[in-house]
């Protein structure tokens, strides 16, 4: 007698559970017409039939981290998590299968099996952009979407990945598929949108792929090098794209690299923003005061150095009426070379401003000094030697006494006061000289 094998079977639709089949066993479920194996890790893999099924990829990677649904890519050495916070992170795959710790199935497209998703059926996934690996519902503006959800227990796998970020706000959100007929003659056809890029369609001539070098996109026009022929199949697989706006960016997230060159104008800086701090030392220089801005108040008490005023520098515009004050002039610091000829007005030094301590030794001509100014209170004690006294000089009214008569002779008591007395008899008073007492 024949033998007869049975698997396990199941009438009603949904995947047998791990307790319906041991290691290695088969079921078929009639109603779903799916084929089911339990493997070496208690999953229930679904092996044929339901129309479930795609380009997959089984991985073997040490430790991989992965859970199934998670969207993962490949940085060139091994499979991480994807994100979609940069154009170069986004997704090769989701995970399917997690055999184990170190093995797994990524699907790059298709419909696949997943009982217990937990996603929400007739929703579109997209790579999420805050969580490695995750999917959100919520469309991020580097847009991946990469699932779709059929039921509770099957998925479609989106095959998609952007090739570049579009520039002026762009990004794409699905495919679109133009058709056309070859006449043999034209070379223009009109598409159902614009790509934004020729690197954003793909072209088919009967089924065989066109390099991007034998034709262009302008608009919404794409043009050929050569006229496709008559009767010639033409597809235009062409990436959607819509406008999405850039938001303001995060506080502190605008770094200098980020600043082109002569991009900061005078409006782009507030009122009072330029402090001490900003300034580099040594770099106001004098064209970048304007006349008469630096004012008493802005200067520090003893501040003004000879090192800190270039040669001849000092000009009447560059100071206010009275604003040079004996404070703000270190001693002995003000000199020749430091003012411009005729520059130094009496409008510009405040009352009381030149003391001695600012005068340069010898700085005081004759020229200098006006008519009366020598007052006995600016002579001191015993300052008026012979020498300071010019011949022919000293005169009666220069001397603390009443003048005389005629013939009389000077004379002195010996104790510093000096008299007019007659000169003694019988002597010619042009022929007396007298020293002493009489």
């Amino acid at each position: 007698m024949a033998m007869v094998i049975k698997p396990k079977r199941k009438f009603t639709a949904g995947a047998p559970a791990t307790s319906d089949l041991l290691e290695g066993e088969i079921a078929v479920n009639t109603a779903d017409k799916k084929l089911y194996v339990r493997d070496n890790a208690n999953n229930i893999i679904e092996i044929g039939g339901g129309g479930a099924g795609g380009s997959t990829t089984e991985v073997t990677q040490s430790s991989h981290g992965f859970a199934v649904k998670d969207a993962v890519r490949h940085n060139g050495t091994a499979w991480v998590k994807a994100q979609a916070n940069n154009a170069s992170t986004l997704a090769l795959g989701i995970v399917v299968v997690r055999t184990d710790a170190n093995n797994f199935t990524v699907a790059q497209s298709g419909r696949f099996e997943l009982t217990s998703h937990g996603l929400t059926v007739g929703q579109w996934y997209y790579v999420d952009f805050a969580t490695a690996g995750g999917l959100t519902s919520t469309e991020p503006s580097f847009s991946q979407p990469i699932v779709y959800v059929e039921s509770t227990s099957h998925l479609f796998v989106y095959p998609y990945r952007p090739t570049a970020v579009f520039l002026g706000g762009q990004h794409p959100t699905g495919i679109e598929v133009d058709e056309f007929t070859g006449n043999g003659s034209a070379t223009a056809f009109t598409l159902g949108g614009d790509p934004i890029n020729e690197k954003n369609t793909q072209v088919y001539i009967d089924g065989v792929y066109q390099e991007k070098g034998t034709y262009s996109t302008s608009g919404t026009t794409i043009t050929f090098s050569t006229a496709p022929e008559n009767s010639d199949s033409i597809e235009v697989v062409r990436y959607e794209a819509a406008q999405f706006t850039i938001g303001v960016p995060d506080n502190d997230s605008v770094t200098t690299a980020k600043i082109a060159n002569s991009a900061v104008t005078t409006a782009k800086i507030a009122d009072n923003a330029i402090t001490t701090t900003k300034i580099l030392n040594a770099n106001v220089t004098t064209a970048k005061i304007a006349d008469a801005n630096v004012t008493t108040a802005k200067i520090t008490d003893a501040n003004v150095t000879t090192a800190k005023i270039a040669d001849a520098n000092v000009t009447t515009a560059k100071i206010t009426d009275a604003n040079v004050t004996t404070a703000k002039i270190a001693d002995a610091n003000v000199t020749t070379a430091k003012i411009t000829d005729a520059n130094v007005t009496t409008a510009k030094i405040a009352d009381g401003a030149i003391t001695a301590a600012k005068f340069a030794a010898g700085a005081i001509g004759t020229a200098s000094v006006g008519d009366n100014s020598i007052t006995t209170a600016k002579v001191q004690d015993d300052a008026i030697t012979a020498a300071k006294i010019a011949d022919n000089s000293v005169d009666i009214a220069r001397l603390n006494l009443s003048d005389g008569t005629t013939g009389q002779l000077l004379k002195t008591n010996g104790s510093g006061t000096l008299s007019f007395t007659d000169a003694p008899q019988g002597i010619s008073v042009s022929k007396v000289f007298f020293m002493g007492q009489l």
